[in-house]
């Protein structure tokens, strides 16, 4: 399994995964043209030349950028998959510069064992949708 850019190409397959979780309220929903004009701020893994996983950085502002859409294929769950596009999240986000990463999540126990603890994040104030809002916010300090 490795990580990569996601390529426009991947739109598609990037889709039916983040789909996988939109039912439930874990994710919310993307498009493919969203995707596609994004797609140089997602990264996807590969197993055995099949995109299993995806992860999206969204810029919030210059120094904090949140983990969006993280994503394994139901098939692929328990390889690890998530935490490698965790922590190539994290090297992404380094690179660009940004000081605080932030997740939203329901999944505290994940998050925690990568570092991110709850925190508020003003920015979020106004933005917060009814999907989100009863979730929790979780933060890292990348510098």
């Amino acid at each position: 399994m490795h990580v990569r850019r996601a390529a426009s190409q991947d739109a598609p397959v990037i889709k039916s995964l983040i789909d996988c979780y939109v039912a439930d309220g874990t994710l919310l929903a993307r498009t493919e043209d969203f995707i596609a004009a994004h797609a140089e701020h997602f990264l996807v893994a590969e197993e055995n030349g099949s995109v299993v996983g995806c992860v999206h950085l969204d810029e919030y502002a210059p120094s904090l950028s949140e983990l969006r859409s993280l994503a394994v294929s139901p098939d692929a769950k328990g390889k690890g998959i998530g935490r490698a596009l965790v922590l190539a999240t994290e090297d992404l986000a380094r690179r660009r510069g940004v000081a605080t990463l932030f997740a939203v999540s329901n999944d505290e126990a994940f998050f925690t064992r990568f570092g991110f603890r709850e925190r508020h994040i003003p920015e979020l104030d106004r933005e917060r949708s009814e999907v989100s809002r009863f979730k929790g916010v979780y933060a890292k300090d990348l510098v």
